[in-house]
């Protein structure tokens, strides 16, 4: 071939390949989703209204009522200028759109009526389920799957559920925060200073817990006077995927003492009716599993837990190993405390299995495991008759920089 031909056809390509994306969005054409919030309508008007204009349209066994929280670009940028703090300029920082339809991915594709903006998925910090929503059976599989299915959404967004409805979370002002969803964000986050919150879950970690059918526990979120609370838990049943209940905040402290999932908080205890505050620095557990008899487990679940005292309005000398010793004796007895309350409402009144002894005999007796995973905490429940002891051992550091000794 001529020289001449070659180096046309290799401009030719060249060209070609610097033609660009043709599916490419500008980004001030996008329109930035940073938050979902998924409820059940409260009534069926629309969907009467529905089936009077299209009867024989096809329609979905539910319909859903779906709030998107778009970022409004200008108004962070005046809020910036005007100053922080006022709730004017927090509420011109985002637009919530609300929609009904049987489909979140026709709910989605619907706000192009209403947005001059696409939705834009890859910055979706929170997704918010109702409580009625998640309680639905096979209904928060449902919805999940529209996250998961599409590429575009971020895996790491965490999943919460409102004790109630969702959309009133997302309509939060916070005076410290111009997004209600990353102020929401940021809360979930706080879980090294509070040992009442669930680690956050990203929605990957939500997907693996379905298929692999172990039951799991996600965040509790509540909305009041323009904030919210992330605390206590929602359990959620492994084999139909639905929420069964919710465990209160200090069942969640014991449930994360039982799990390992302790990053930080503390513990109150009295010395001599005053009160004691332990400053927990790190946790670890350990799991005893006796399978002798298949249908009576034994399981001792042994905790250690280290950390300082971070207040105490007790004079106490922390120089004596005396003192000491009896502290450590009385926070391993708290802690034990929190652990059985724990228990006693996953065994006796949910029956399901949140500590996570299921996945540890899959781990360490796979061949028992395979013999009683159908009646572990369904069927005939193996879970609910286990015998379940804890043991709690702490470790005082640090007695603090102040030594409160009496004054003679």
């Amino acid at each position: 071939m001529n020289k001449s031909w070659v180096r046309l056809l290799t401009a030719v390509l060249s060209v070609s390949f610097l033609s660009g994306c043709w599916d490419q969005v500008q980004i001030e054409e996008r329109g930035f989703v940073i938050g979902v919030g998924i409820d059940l309508p409260a009534s069926k008007e629309t969907e009467k209204q529905t089936e009077r204009e299209a009867p024989d349209k096809p329609k979905g066994k539910r319909r859903y009522l779906v709030t998107h929280q778009f970022v409004v670009p200008g108004g962070l940028v005046s809020a910036s200028q005007g100053g922080s703090g006022s709730q004017s300029s927090t509420s011109d920082s985002f637009q919530n759109l609300t929609s009904e339809g049987d489909s979140l991915y026709e709910i989605s594709r619907e706000l192009a009526v209403r947005t001059s903006r696409s939705p834009f998925y890859q910055h979706l910090k929170v997704v918010i389920v109702s409580e009625e929503v998640a309680r639905s059976p096979n209904t928060f599989a449902d919805v999940l799957d529209y996250f998961l299915r599409d590429p575009e959404m971020r895996r790491s967004s965490k999943v919460l559920i409102a004790k109630g409805k969702a959309k009133p979370v997302l309509e939060v002002r916070p005076k410290t925060e111009k997004l209600p969803s990353l102020y929401i964000n940021s809360v979930a986050e706080n879980t090294n200073q509070n040992a009442r919150m669930i680690p956050e879950v990203p929605l990957g970690e939500v997907y693996e817990d379905m298929i692999n059918e172990f039951s799991f526990v996600l965040p509790r979120i509540v909305a009041a006077n323009n904030e919210v609370k992330v605390a206590g838990a929602a359990v959620f049943q492994g084999q139909g995927n639905r929420l069964i209940g919710f465990l209160g905040e200090e069942e969640t402290e014991g449930l994360n003492f039982l799990t390992g999932n302790v990053q930080g908080g503390l513990l109150k205890t009295k010395v001599r009716d005053n009160l004691v505050i332990f400053n927990i620095k790190g946790t670890k557990r350990s799991i005893q599993t006796d399978i002798r008899d298949k249908k009576h487990l034994r399981f001792q679940v042994f905790i250690e837990c280290e950390g300082v005292i971070a207040e105490s309005f007790e004079r106490l000398d922390f120089m004596e190993q005396r003192i000491i010793d009896n502290l450590q004796k009385t926070v391993a007895a708290e802690i034990e405390r929190l652990a059985r309350d724990a228990i006693r409402k996953a065994q006796k009144q949910m029956k399901t299995d949140v500590l996570g002894l299921g996945t540890h005999i899959k781990q360490t007796h796979p061949g028992l495991w395979k013999q009683i995973k159908e009646d572990w905490d369904h069927g005939r429940n193996l879970f609910a008759s286990s015998d379940i002891e804890v043991k709690a051992v702490v470790y005082i550091r640090n007695g603090g920089s102040v030594n409160r000794t009496e004054i003679r």
